[in-house]
């Protein structure tokens, strides 16, 4: 049997939600608030970043949904970008989702995951092993798991449904559990709302932007569905479903578990803790630790890191979807483009990504890792956002509209816009926001070069 040019539409409504839901509830919601709390001491702006958060997340979604229906096709950031500002663009774009947008991704859930598995034994691991092993304990597990759901993603779309199907539900029902179950049953103070709550200082905007670049990471994979847009069903009703009904479920959910982290934390003892404080990274089970105790917090441990497993699923599922688009398009290397003979997947475009992403997992802390994806991420997801606007001039047929254009994507990138100004402002945050804008930067030569190689290949753009 010869490869397909294109995979079949095998991937339901319900596929879609939970690629939403996988891609958006990973690390951020686990870590991030605690290095906002431990910044500010202020709950009330906590929440009220989350909230905005959130509605950032949803205007990416509605914009999104304009432009996946209008281009249901394999390729996700790469073809919308292309087709709204060009093919050199879309290599841009293309390229920096594959690194900054998947595999780093990747690699920082996957340490995460394993940081998080592990905790509860680093002591014993510690006087069991040699220093070597003990200290690479977490990137060799991390890259063993990349691997692993690598490989189970290669074997077809069922096996692919029927996994992410199974590994995001657990994660849905261990954050609802902390939300719900340590409220109505932990050791918690609402009191915590009124320490240090307030319209914030000059000293707070600094550390509440860095808080929002961490909080629209948290959000990032709104438009985890649209990756999926050239094999999912009946795309014009399928699609817009899939990304505003995932994204509204995890706005609800993110601002409960928030709710749940400054009942559990006294804002005044997180403010006294240094950034550097294991425990402030891993803000949820010092909550839960702080709500139940430490052998509560050692079990949901495991747990959190078992669910985080959903998140490398669904990066390691949708992003190999963009090489794909770009190999067929001739604007990556050409095995890439290829489907497997029987199981219909881009099996060596998702090894490539797995590949790229272990080569990250040893690139760094996960601190470093989350600063540098961060913030390339929310400059691609700006770019995607912005491609609406030419869309929207040319006879490209949408069967969904946006509300209130042009608001939403005008406000989804002005507050990107904010962020990243304050990610390169700042200095500790400086280093790593510049390699990552220089990543993105690295795809200007590369597509100009690939661009006058192929002028007048690129696909045409009607679904």
């Amino acid at each position: 049997m010869s490869d397909p040019l294109l995979p079949p539409r095998r991937f339901g409504y319900w596929t879609g939600h939970f690629v939403v839901l996988a891609s958006m509830i990973g690390a951020g919601i686990l870590t991030t608030s605690g290095y906002t709390l431990q910044a500010t001491g202020n709950p009330a702006a906590l929440l009220a970043l989350w909230l905005l958060g959130g509605v950032m997340a949803l205007a990416g979604a509605i914009t999104i949904a304009e432009v996946a229906t209008a281009l249901p096709q394999a390729g996700g950031d790469y073809v919308f970008v292309r087709e709204g500002f060009g093919p050199g663009a879309g290599v841009v774009a293309g390229w920096a989702t594959f690194v900054v947008g998947f595999a780093g991704p990747t690699a920082v859930v996957a340490h995460l995951a394993l940081a998080y598995l592990t905790a509860p034994f680093a002591d014993r691991l510690a006087s069991i092993l040699p220093p070597w092993a003990a200290r690479s304990a977490v990137p060799i597990e991390a890259s063993l798991l990349i691997g692993l759901v690598t490989f189970l993603h290669c074997l077809g779309h069922r096996e692919s449904a029927r996994f992410q199907a199974l590994v995001t539900s657990f994660k849905i029902v261990l954050l609802v559990g902390l939300g719900v179950g340590g409220i109505a049953f932990g050791n918690g103070d609402w009191r915590h709302l009124a320490v240090g709550s307030s319209w914030p200082t000059a000293t707070q905007w600094p550390a509440l932007a860095t808080g929002l670049i961490y909080v629209s990471y948290a959000y990032s994979g709104w438009n985890g569905a649209a990756y999926l847009a050239g094999e999912i069903r009946d795309p014009s009703r399928l699609l817009p479903r899939a990304l505003i009904w995932g994204t509204l479920s995890v706005v609800v959910l993110y601002l409960l578990v928030n709710l749940t982290y400054v009942y559990a934390l006294d804002p005044a003892a997180m403010t006294a803790r240094s950034p550097m404080d294991p425990e402030v990274e891993k803000v949820a089970e010092l909550a839960v630790a702080q709500l139940f105790g430490r052998t509560a917090a050692n079990a949901f441990a495991i747990l959190v890191g078992l669910s985080l497993v959903a998140s490398v699923s669904a990066y390691i599922l949708t992003g190999p979807r963009v090489t794909f688009a770009m190999a067929q398009d001739g604007v990556f290397p050409t095995f890439a483009g290829r489907l497997h003979t029987t199981r219909e997947v881009p099996v060596r475009a998702t090894v490539a990504q797995g590949l790229t992403a272990i080569v990250l997992v040893w690139s760094g802390t996960f601190l470093q890792l989350l600063d540098y994806t961060s913030v390339g991420l929310a400059v691609v997801s700006a770019m995607v956002v912005a491609s609406v606007f030419p869309l929207r001039r040319r006879p490209v047929p949408s069967p969904y509209r946006l509300p209130l254009y042009p608001l939403p994507p005008l406000l989804y990138i002005g507050l990107v816009a904010w962020t990243v100004i304050q990610q390169v402002i700042d200095r500790e945050k400086r280093p790593q926001a510049v390699l990552s804008l220089a990543t993105i930067l690295a795809g200007v030569p590369l597509a100009g070069w690939v661009t006058r190689r192929k002028r007048g290949a690129f696909r045409d753009p009607s679904p």
